[in-house]
């Protein structure tokens, strides 16, 4: 089974497009969307298992320079698929 996430991003100032480039790099992010409002960016991300978000949250998204802050919300159901 696997296991799906929205992350909210707050970037740094002018750092939107070049956070978003390296967003669409890592191979379990679905979707990203440059958003209005408290975040800058929100993307979809599908792992296998909580341990791989673990992994690819800490070992590739943290590490992207220009994100300042994050938050990560597990899909517990979803009612409705594109």
């Amino acid at each position: 089974m696997t296991v799906s996430a929205y992350i909210f991003f707050i970037v740094d100032l002018g750092k939107t497009q070049e956070v978003v480039n390296a967003l669409r790099e890592i191979p379990n992010i679905v979707n990203v969307a440059v958003v209005t409002g408290e975040y800058d960016i929100v993307v979809k991300i599908i792992v296998e298992d909580l341990e791989e978000l673990f992994h690819v949250t800490t070992e590739k998204i943290h590490m992207i320079e220009g994100i300042s802050e994050t938050q990560t919300s597990v899909i517990e159901k979803e009612v409705l698929k594109e």
